[in-house]
Formats: structure tokens, sequence, C-alpha cells
């Protein structure tokens, strides 16, 4: 494993404070954490301590950004999909499947309140995870899809195999993550991109070497140009890597003059907008994975 850096768990739950949730009871003693990356390019942070339902409720209560009924993604693996048979993972209350009416769709869900609504609006879903779904049903679905899910998982090479499982032969996996080669890894201090949050970081390269050794093709990557829910923190991100010296974690002293910078470009307009041709990719990464015909072929985890 390969070190790069550490953030403070005390910087933490103030960030998280500011987004109103409480991880004081979920870190423990833990001071730091360190960020590391496997043979692989995964970047994993550790210790892996991830949230509960109390703190996603939290987040999600308190910040109306953080569920999206639309999201781009979703139109990209529309373009993938076509009249195939669809499993989302991750699937919350099914906002994906709200967008389109397909042949055949199935959701997996651990959040049971977040499964009953789904089944109130008429889907298909369930209180499952991956690896006991594809268990019972091998190689049963033309297309897999999660939005969002796989930089929260403690074991992802589990996720790839488990999709491999439940896919027909070449069928395909559309994962959609939070890019590393995009503005939103370029800091440091990402409160979001950290446990409890976050666990894992994806960059392209991971994304096609990871996945072939649990038996996939990576056909595509899309990188999706900075959104406007972003906005803001694009901008805020830029000051802060503007202001970050020798690869340091920001002082108390440079996160105030961020956003003193930051109410200055508000208030000029500069922040409500960000060219699409922009040379920093936005936050979200989607990858498209085909099935190859025997499980291994690009070697073995």
């Amino acid at each position: 494993m390969k070190y790069l850096y550490s953030i403070k768990a005390a910087d933490l739950k103030q960030q998280y404070k500011a987004l109103g949730a409480d991880i004081t009871r979920l870190l423990g003693d833990v001071e730091e954490f360190k960020l590391l990356e496997d043979e692989d390019g995964l970047r994993i942070w550790s210790p892996q301590i991830t949230g509960d339902s109390q703190f996603y409720s939290e987040l999600s209560q308190n910040n109306s950004w953080y569920y999206l009924d639309d999201k781009r993604e979703y139109d990209l693996a529309f373009d993938y999909i076509g009249d195939q048979s669809v499993l989302e993972v991750g699937c919350g209350e099914g906002h994906f499947a709200r967008r389109k009416k397909f042949s055949s769709y199935t959701g997996l869900e651990l959040n049971r309140d977040a499964v009953t609504k789904a089944i109130g609006q008429g889907l298909d879903v369930r209180l499952q995870s991956l690896q006991d779904y594809a268990r019972e049903h091998p190689a049963s679905v033309a297309r897999v899809c999660s939005f969002q899910v796989l930089e929260h998982l403690a074991e992802p090479r589990a996720f790839f195999r488990d999709a491999h499982t439940a896919l027909e032969p070449d069928g395909l996996l559309i994962t959609a993550v939070p890019s590393e080669d995009s503005f939103a890894g370029s800091i440091r201090s990402n409160g979001l991109n950290a446990p409890p949050h976050h666990i894992t970081r994806w960059t392209d390269q991971c994304l096609k070497t990871l996945p072939s050794k649990q038996g996939f093709e990576c056909l595509e990557l899309m990188h999706i140009p900075v959104e406007p829910v972003h906005y803001g923190w694009f901008w805020s991100t830029l000051l802060e890597r503007a202001l970050q010296r020798d690869n340091a974690n920001l002082s108390r002293r440079q996160r105030m003059a961020g956003r003193i910078l930051l109410q200055l470009l508000t208030s000029l307009g500069i922040t409500s907008f960000v060219p699409e041709d922009f040379c920093i990719p936005g936050h979200t990464v989607v990858a498209v994975h085909k099935k190859l015909a025997r499980a291994g072929r690009c070697g073995s985890p």
C-alpha cells in the first residue's frame, strides 16, 4: 500500500457539523485517517469507518442537494440500456426507475424506509444485497447499474464479482462514481470525500484496472461537466487549491480567506456558471464495463 496523505478526525467532525451531521459516535477514539493506494490504483481510507442510517438521515434532512431526483448520469445510462432488463444496486427510493419505463426492472436497497417508499411507487425494489441476489439469480439480467454507491463500499472487488455473477453473457455494468480526476478529487480537506461518507476513491486508471481482474472489459469512461448543483463547490475548491501550499492541509486562516474570496466571486456573479468546455472535469465519471465470456480472463484477484 502506498501512503498518500492524512486528514485529522477533528477536522472531519467540524466539517460534518457544518452539514448538520454529528459523527462523534462513529469515529470513537480515531484521531486521523490515512489515504492509501493499492496495486490497482484504488484509493482506500484507513481505518474504514462507514456511516450508519442516522448519519445519512442527518445529511439528507439538512442538505437539500444530497438526494437529487434527476442526474445527468441517468441519461448516459439510458443510452446503454435500451429495452434490456435492468438491476439497479443501491436504488434508494427509485428515482432512476421513475425516469424511464423499463421492460424489466429490479432494484436492490438496504435502507428499509427507502424500500417501502419505492414499493409504494409501484416499483420492484427489494431489501437485499447484491451478493444474495446474484447467488439466487445468476446470469439473469442484461444491465446492472449503480449510481454514487461504489465509493461507499468497503469491499468494491466483491461488488464487481457479484455483478459479474448476476449479468448475462456480454451484459453491461454501468456505474457512476465521484472522479478523483475531477475538481472534487483535487482538494484534501473535502470531508464528503472521506469517512464516514466515502470509503474509497476512484481514478480513471483504477476504473480500468480493478474491474478487469473481476472479469470485465472497460468500454467507456464518460466525465460529466460541472453541474449547476456543484457550481459553488467547484469555485470554492479552486480557491482552496490556489491557497494550498506544499500539499499541506489548509489552515484555519486559509479557509477563512477562501470563504471571503468565494463571497466576492459570488457577488460578482462568477460562481453562477462554469463553461462546459472548462479544462477541469465535473464531479462524476460514468464507467461502462462489459462482462467477459470467462471470468478471470484478465487475471484473478
